[in-house]
């Protein structure tokens, strides 16, 4: 049985393996056409959306809300009243400074007069005389009094959209300084893109900016400010870029990408950059002469 089992290895037919330099190698060729378009150079970075115009909704003066439109998301134009807060306090504190001013303009004037019948010119005077008779100090009150119940009213001074973490309830008593949220405005919006201190140079205001957001919209910029510090641990500085988004697709906070266009280069030949080469340090590419290619550098 042995032996049949080596007579039938020795009778099967050997498969010859071919030489390493018998086997031609044929590489994967993907040629370009060169053209003498413009060739633009830019910066590629990346920032945040920022809103140009953007109201903190805070309250001047305490008391009990009456109504608000303080509710995130919600539309407002221009005059719209943002917080109503009960004014009977101020229109009575009001009253009151109305009538301290009244009285002392009242003492003033007597003063005045008397001092004329005695045949004194009190215009010299004048200042004084309304120091002392408190008539100075009425008429800053009653002045702060008419402001204060100005501040029970807050009115959108534009168009947009209120931005709010806070739950507010009418007949909720407010608190003067209390930040209850933003009213937003982002139908034009800025982006501050950091630059490298070494490209910080490159930039001038009205450079073209192609914006990119993560959904594939694209969007068109200027450069309308730089930055005139350097951040010292990041060694970047700001270009700062407006956008028109009418339709509302960019959002506060939203990082976006960015290629700011530093440069144009025009006369000259333009290749896919996937064609150029690097050899002995220097650049060079493949060039097809009807049916031969030589390389160029």
């Amino acid at each position: 049985v042995l032996g049949s089992m080596f007579l039938g290895c020795k009778q099967e037919d050997s498969v010859e393996s071919p030489e390493l330099e018998d086997i031609e190698i044929k590489p994967n060729v993907i040629f370009a056409i060169a053209d003498d378009q413009a060739l633009d150079h830019y910066i590629e970075t990346r920032g945040t959306v920022q809103p140009i115009d953007k109201f903190p909704i805070t309250p001047r003066t305490s008391g009990f809300l009456k109504s608000h439109k303080v509710v995130d998301g919600k539309q407002v134009q221009q005059g719209e009243l943002l917080i109503d807060i009960d004014e009977a306090e101020a229109q009575f504190a009001l009253l009151e400074a109305k009538n301290a001013y009244l009285k002392a303009k009242s003492e003033y004037d007597f003063d005045i007069q008397t001092r004329q019948g005695l045949g004194n010119d009190a215009r010299n005077d004048d200042e004084l005389i309304r120091i002392n008779k408190g008539l100075a100090d009425a008429e800053v009150r009653y002045e702060k009094a008419k402001l204060d119940l100005s501040f029970t009213k807050i009115k959108a001074p534009f168009s947009g959209t209120v931005s709010t973490k806070e739950v507010v309830t009418n007949g909720s008593f407010m608190s003067s300084g209390k930040e209850l949220g933003f009213l937003i405005n982002d139908k034009r919006v800025r982006v501050g893109f950091e630059i490298l201190d070494s490209e910080v140079a490159l930039m001038r205001i009205g450079l073209t900016v192609d914006v990119f957001d993560k959904s594939g919209n694209t969007y068109v910029g200027k450069v309308v400010a730089i930055s005139p510090e350097i951040d010292e641990e990041k060694r970047t500085g700001k270009a700062f870029v407006e956008i028109d988004n009418k339709e509302g697709f960019l959002k506060t906070g939203m990082a976006v990408e960015g290629q700011i266009y530093v440069r144009r280069d025009e006369g000259k030949a333009r290749v896919p950059r996937e064609a150029l080469l690097e050899r002995d340090s220097r650049t060079l590419l493949f060039k097809l002469n009807a049916d031969e290619v030589e390389w160029i550098y």
